[in-house]
């Protein structure tokens, strides 16, 4: 993953860590967005933010006995925004605000979509033109050869995920992918259904009774782009489709 720069770090820092008397992480007095006014007026939310920071600055503490503790502060502040932009800052109600901030300071989840009745959804609650579509990602991958001199090259790859709408069912898409992990291992979604919860979709695959797979997908507007956040909960969706080189967790594709 790339680094932050210093000044990053320190600039991102700021902002997460700020305190006030208002009981927020945040000053509550420039607060200008819906999710950070809804969270100022709130005792519950304002108390999960708090939450939220400290654990986020004991994350950065711990960094510093890591043996790489650079990397370590980076990935850490790199998924804190991450977290920020994709998860928390695209919830629409406080239902949702809830349980982002529950799952990410206590590491649980709530799986599964968050209505009972997803086909009885007024509009507000809906996902927008932007959660569908063709998001992919060029890089760069180092490949290993066995040929006699066992050097690393470099590759290109592309990985790509499609979102496609389901007519007359707004709250539901069939979902199309090929992703590309280390060494060139790859895999496919093909034709999974996805249901909409809040401000994510999710994709529920289990072959056993006792076994919850789920893939969430995430958009939202990131650097002047619509871009999206795979999240695989408790790391155990890669381990159903595509085993153990398979790491969905992170991703994050462009429109």
């Amino acid at each position: 993953m790339e680094k932050l720069s210093v000044a990053t770090i320190s600039i991102l820092g700021a902002c997460l860590l700020s305190t006030n008397a208002n009981s927020a992480s945040f000053d509550c007095s420039k607060a200008i967005t819906w999710v950070e006014e809804t969270i100022c007026t709130s005792t519950e939310l304002s108390a999960l933010d708090e939450a939220m920071a400290k654990k986020y600055r004991e994350d950065i503490n711990n960094a510093a006995n890591d043996e790489d503790s650079e990397i370590y502060k980076n990935n850490v502040i790199i998924d804190q925004k991450l977290w920020l932009t994709f998860q928390r800052n695209t919830c629409k109600d406080t239902e949702c605000l809830i349980r982002e901030y529950t799952e990410h300071i206590e590491e649980t989840t709530n799986y599964g979509v968050a209505w009972d009745f997803s086909d009885e959804l007024i509009t507000s609650d809906l996902p927008s033109k932007n959660a569908f579509g063709e998001f992919s990602k060029n890089f760069q991958l180092s490949i290993y050869n066995v040929d006699g001199k066992r050097k690393n090259t470099l590759q290109d790859a592309k990985s790509t995920l499609s979102i496609n709408k389901v007519d007359s069912k707004p709250h539901l898409s069939v979902i199309e992918s090929d992703l590309i992990f280390t060494n060139y291992h790859s895999c496919s979604i093909g034709d999974s259904i996805a249901k909409w919860s809040q401000n994510h979709w999710v994709i529920n695959d289990s072959n056993q009774p006792d076994e919850v797979l789920e893939l969430r997908l995430y958009p939202a507007p990131y650097n002047g782009k619509t871009q999206l956040l795979l999240r695989d909960i408790g790391n155990q969706f890669r381990w159903g489709r595509c085993g153990v080189r398979g790491y969905f967790d992170g991703i994050v594709l462009e429109s």
